[in-house]
């Protein structure tokens, strides 16, 4: 596909604000995961983001009804894959292993999805591409490990750990799949309609809950995390996310998702107070230029061919 230089770099910055968002997101859950179970998180999320996007999405909807049933499998799997089971395996390993061990099992995502666009798609590794992804997980290691690389080797791995492989692979799933959206297909009702799905995946483990625990007790500060995570990590994430995988394409974009560790120290730095340490610079900087050197080089023209009416 060849798009303009603002296309890309519009592309890359979709892609990075939704990852600064998600990072927001791992902080929310964990701190959620002590009061509700990772059903009530996953339904509550994926329920308040279905009832607010319903009045923007339901016009486009119904406008392209035709097109949602022509797609309506890839709508399936997205809704399945990356938003439904995802995030509720994420929840759910997020009680057994460690955040440390959840961040860097999470960087697996470009392999898996560098392997599945091989096989299934035979689409070129370079040498290039694969130094790149290698050099931004080694520097998520070294951020993550503080430069000491005694805290790698003593990691024990967990039940957790195995979810969120799974999840990543999930997630690799859904990026690639994203690929194949019907230009024509309005984002919205897309979007909209892989929440759905979602709401209806999640909707099982959440009765199961309810009935052998009872309906959760709904706190304010509570209320409140899950309207962040269906307005910014559902809704605008998503959006952004699914613009900058049509742009960049879905291993190009699954490698910027890398950068997810370095949103979260910022985060750290800029609403805890926590410092920024000379080990995190270093290890930011190996993480972007990872990033940076597995982009593949995507063409060009000077003329705009990408649709940017806000509406697909």
């Amino acid at each position: 596909m060849e798009i303009t230089l603002r296309d890309k770099i519009l592309g890359i910055a979709c892609a990075l604000i939704a990852i600064s968002i998600w990072s927001g997101n791992f902080v929310i859950s964990r701190g959620l995961s002590g009061s509700y179970s990772p059903s009530v998180i996953a339904f509550c999320r994926w329920t308040l983001a279905v009832i607010i996007m319903f009045p923007f999405a339901i016009k486009f909807v119904i406008r392209d009804w035709k097109k949602i049933l022509k797609q309506k499998w890839l709508i399936i799997g997205c809704g399945v894959t990356g938003t439904g089971l995802y995030n509720l395996l994420c929840y759910t390993a997020g009680r057994t292993t460690t955040a440390t061990n959840l961040s860097l099992l999470a960087t697996s995502s470009p392999i898996f999805t560098i392997i599945i666009m091989r096989i299934i798609f035979k689409e070129k590794v370079t040498p290039k591409r694969v130094f790149g992804v290698v050099l931004a997980i080694l520097g998520v290691a070294f951020l993550l490990a503080k430069g000491d690389i005694n805290v790698l080797l003593s990691l024990d791995f967990a039940t957790g750990d195995i979810l969120i492989l799974i999840a990543t692979m999930l997630w690799s799933v859904y990026t690639i799949l994203n690929k194949y959206k019907d230009p024509e297909l309005s984002t919205w009702a897309f979007i909209f309609s892989g929440f759905v799905v979602a709401f209806l995946v999640t909707l099982p483990f959440f009765i199961v809950h309810c009935a052998s625990e009872g309906l959760p007790q709904f706190e304010k500060v509570g209320v409140g995390c899950f309207f962040y995570l269906a307005i910014g990590c559902c809704i605008c994430a998503f959006m952004l996310w699914n613009r900058a995988v049509f742009v960049l394409g879905a291993t190009n974009a699954s490698i910027i998702y890398n950068t997810i560790p370095v949103f979260s120290c910022v985060i750290a730095f800029l609403v805890l107070g926590e410092p920024i340490l000379p080990v995190q610079i270093i290890s930011i900087i190996v993480i972007i230029a990872g990033v940076t050197i597995a982009q593949d080089s995507i063409k060009l023209k000077k003329k705009k061919s990408v649709s940017g009416d806000g509406s697909h």
